[in-house]
């Protein structure tokens, strides 16, 4: 058993007291994305009834329920319930539970909150309600952020790859008790039933949202790369390896799946031997299968049985931490980095500004760190000399772990010469990475032997530990933060227990300053040992965390090989 024990002390150079109001409304959320502000809908002369703003492209007529312009009864596909009319949401029937809430587009949201209509587009409900989870992503879909009287909302979908912006009214399908005949969300919230709505608009009915499968629902949502593993495929170079693909779950923690009805992943568990998901049924209700009390439609299943319910699983591949940029530079130059977290923009009060932190890492094009620089102002500001070449920029703030804060970030960048910058991708390995290469410069190892080391850096406020496994067998490696003072673990805890694979590393916990006016005391102890059993060079089938890594957290603690 090998175990350190190090203190670090940090004053702060200034005096300076932070407000912080955890509930401040999130901000409009864009991507730099060159059809981000494309939209369907002409907004500049506004049908105005009522003092209501009436869409006159998606009327609240039978054409947009069956896209059918022959006046026949809605019963033409069954959903169930009639739609007899459009209500306003001020208008509609809610249920009892939900009528001591104000109408709102977010309260809380939850993926428990969304209850599928009579329409069959479980693909779609599937995929809304693993983002209801990540609010990040959800609060990027809704442009309009609050309940606008005026019955105007703008959402963003993207569409085979394109972003674009809708526009519609809050005139919602009911049936004959005038509750919704479709889909929608507990505590009076609109975001799915506005969602919803957006979709069929740019599809041209509610029923061309009929049948469908997870992955289009989750590419929709969030714009970003989907994989697909076939569970029943014939040709055996297309079936999923159940093993690997459940390493890929274990890895991704957001997922989506679907058989001829679409199913969510919420969880994934190991106990021993045996492998388990978690998994939820739009519909609200399942009969078997370890059902939970709340009869929420969520229940586990034994891995080894998905084969024999279900078709495929589909993954979406989001990072929640950070925004990446490639940078090129064709010439010497001397970059000034600022990153801003701007005035909130529904208030315009600099006051108003959440308790976020935010850091900038610059990569070289062969992976090492050229500079990394954290604050927990309201910006961060980085100067570099850097040669011609090829750069990444990663924006982020660990707020995003926190608090669960999820901020509009502008990204600002000056040289003395000409350079491109553009966004892309930024995935779990990439901000892995980033993080490790932020630790080989700050040259602050300390090794155990047996291949095992522990590498530390911070900056102003934010301080990782980074865990190397080169030796041929996993470790169990435990780490106690008991005793520091001040500080926030990315990982909601002070102890942890990790089992990481043979060759691989993982930055096991990151900790940043609580209270900028207060001195940081961080005192911890680390411990392994090997496991008897040998494994394979890379192994990532056996990494186990405890407690599990929260979505929010997995882009910086998933553990990467050592090549």
């Amino acid at each position: 058993m090998k175990r350190l024990t190090k203190t670090h002390d940090i004053t702060p150079d200034i005096p300076f007291l932070l407000h912080v109001d955890r509930n401040v409304f999130p901000r409009d959320l864009h991507l730099s994305n060159k059809y981000a502000n494309d939209s369907f809908s002409s907004v500049a002369n506004l049908f105005i009834t009522d003092r209501k703003y009436f869409d006159p492209e998606f009327l609240p007529a039978l054409s947009s329920i069956t896209q059918s312009k022959e006046e026949t009864s809605f019963n033409d596909f069954e959903y169930g319930s009639n739609v007899t009319r459009w209500l306003r949401p001020e208008q509609i029937r809610w249920s009892k539970e939900s009528q001591q809430y104000p109408l709102s587009i977010f309260n809380d949201p939850h993926s428990k909150d969304i209850i599928q209509g009579r329409l069959g587009d479980c693909w779609l409900i599937s995929a809304l309600a693993l983002i209801a989870d990540i609010p990040e992503i959800l609060y990027k879909i809704m442009i309009t952020k609050q309940y606008n009287p005026a019955g105007l909302y703008k959402i963003r979908l993207c569409n085979r790859g394109i972003w674009r912006t809708i526009t519609i009214d809050d005139l919602l399908p009911v049936s004959e008790f005038d509750t919704l005949a479709f889909t929608r969300s507990l505590k009076k919230q609109l975001f799915a039933s506005l969602i919803e709505k957006a979709l069929a608009k740019m599809y041209g009915s509610y029923k061309a949202l009929e049948s469908g499968r997870c992955v289009e629902g989750l590419q929709i949502l969030t714009g970003e790369p989907c994989e697909v593993f076939s569970l029943h495929c014939v040709e055996s170079k297309k079936k999923a390896n159940i093993d690997s693909l459940w390493t890929n779950i274990v890895q991704s923690r957001t997922k989506g799946l679907e058989p001829d009805h679409a199913y969510s992943i919420l969880d994934v568990r190991q106990v021993v031997s045996r492998r388990f998901v978690r998994l939820r049924n739009p519909w609200g209700t399942k009969e078997r299968l370890f059902r939970s009390a709340d009869n929420d439609g969520v229940f586990w299943m034994p891995w080894e049985a998905m084969s024999l319910f279900f078709s495929e699983i589909t993954i979406c591949k989001i990072n929640a931490i950070t925004s990446a940029y490639n940078l090129h530079c064709p010439y010497e130059t001397e970059l000034n980095i600022e990153l801003f977290n701007p005035v909130n923009t529904i208030t315009d009060n600099r006051s108003n500004d959440p308790a976020i932190d935010l850091f900038l890492i610059v990569l070289c094009s062969d992976g090492a760190c050229k500079q990394y620089k954290h604050s927990l102002d309201y910006y961060v500001t980085l100067s570099i000399a850097v040669p011609s070449g090829q750069y990444v920029i990663l924006a982020g703030s660990m707020s995003v772990v926190n608090y669960s804060i999820y901020s509009k970030f502008n990204l600002v960048v000056h040289a003395d010469q000409p350079f491109v910058l553009k966004e892309q991708p930024a995935s779990y390995e990439l901000v892995a990475n980033a993080f490790h290469a932020v630790a080989l410069q700050s040259n602050n190892r300390k090794m155990f032997g047996d291949g095992v080391s522990i590498l530390t850096f911070g900056d102003n406020g934010c301080f990782g530990f980074i865990c190397e496994n080169r030796s041929n067998r996993a470790i169990r490696f435990a780490s106690d933060f008991h005793g520091s003072i001040n500080v926030l673990p990315s990982r909601k805890t002070f102890r942890t227990n990790d089992i990481i694979p043979a060759r691989t590393k993982q930055l096991f916990a990151i900790y940043t300053r609580k209270v900028m006016s207060d001195d940081v005391n961080i005192v911890y102890q680390v411990e392994y040992n090997s496991l008897n059993t040998a494994t394979p060079v890379v192994d990532h089938t056996c990494a186990r965390n405890n407690p599990p890594i929260s979505v929010e957290a997995f882009g910086l603690h998933v553990p990467i090989p050592i090549y």
